[in-house]
C-alpha cells in the first residue's frame, strides 16, 4: 500500500511539471556587439611550423571540411563537450591546418533559448556563443577557418526536464572570396531537446561563419 502511494504521489507530482511546462516556448535571443568580436589568437605559433614537402596536391581555391560533422554539447543537463576535439574547420585542399597563419579569434553572442511554464517560471535555458579562429592564411593567400564550434555560457534545467543539446557543420564549404584569395564559409547549426516523461520540444539555431571573422544568422527559431 505504502510502495503504491508513493508510486501515485510521485506521478501526481510529474503531471504537474508537465503541465507547468507545456505552455511556453519562446526564444530569447541577444547578440552583443552585433558582429563577432575579434582578438588575438595566442595558442599556438604558427610561424615556425614547417611547410608540408609536397605540394603537388594543393590547391587553394578548393576548400575541404575537416574536423567533426556532429558533436554533443550538453548531454541530460551537464555539459559532454571537449573543445579541444569538438571543432570543424574549412581549409584549402592539400593544406594541413597546422600550416595556415596569422589566425585571430572570434566569438558570436550569446544566443540564448528559455523554455517556461504557464507561470512564467523557468523550466529550461541554455545560452551559448559560437566561437571559432579565422584569417589562417596559406603563404599570404585566403582567409581559412578552425576550431568552428559553440561554447556554453549557461546550462539550466527543472527539476523533470532533461536538455540536450548538439551542434552540426555542413561539411560542404562555401567559398566567399576569390579563387586568388578564397574566404571559407561554414554553416554551423545548434539544436536544442527539451523534454519530460511525457513531452518533448526542440528548436535550432543555424548561422554562417567566414573565413574573415564576419557571421551570419541563416536562421534561428
Amino acid at each position: 500500500m505504502r510502495v503504491a502511494l508513493l508510486f501515485v504521489v510521485a506521478f501526481a507530482v510529474l503531471a504537474v511539471a508537465e503541465q507547468d511546462g507545456k505552455l511556453a516556448f519562446h526564444l530569447a535571443e541577444t547578440i552583443s556587439p552585433d558582429a563577432p568580436v575579434v582578438t588575438d589568437h595566442f595558442s599556438r605559433v604558427y610561424s615556425n611550423v614547417t611547410r608540408s614537402a609536397n605540394t603537388d596536391d594543393i590547391d587553394i581555391d578548393k576548400i575541404i571540411a575537416i574536423g567533426k560533422a556532429i558533436w554533443e554539447i550538453i548531454k541530460a543537463n551537464a555539459p559532454v563537450v571537449n573543445y579541444k576535439t569538438d571543432w570543424a574547420g574549412a581549409v584549402p585542399k592539400g593544406v594541413d591546418w597546422t600550416d595556415l597563419e596569422g589566425f585571430k579569434d572570434a566569438n558570436w553572442g550569446p544566443f540564448g533559448w528559455t523554455f517556461k511554464n504557464l507561470y512564467g517560471a523557468t523550466t529550461a535555458e541554455f545560452k551559448w556563443k559560437f566561437a571559432w579562429t579565422c584569417k589562417g592564411s596559406y603563404q599570404g593567400h585566403g582567409k581559412f577557418l578552425v576550431n568552428v564550434g559553440a561554447a556554453v555560457e549557461k546550462i539550466y534545467a527543472a527539476w523533470g526536464f532533461t536538455v540536450n543539446v548538439e551542434a552540426k557543420v555542413d561539411q560542404t564549404p562555401t567559398n566567399y572570396g576569390t579563387k586568388v584569395d578564397p574566404i571559407a564559409g561554414l554553416n554551423v547549426d545548434v539544436s536544442i531537446e527539451v523534454k519530460t516523461v511525457l513531452q518533448s520540444q526542440t528548436a535550432h539555431c543555424r548561422v554562417n561563419v567566414r573565413g574573415d571573422c564576419t557571421g551570419k544568422k541563416v536562421a534561428c527559431e
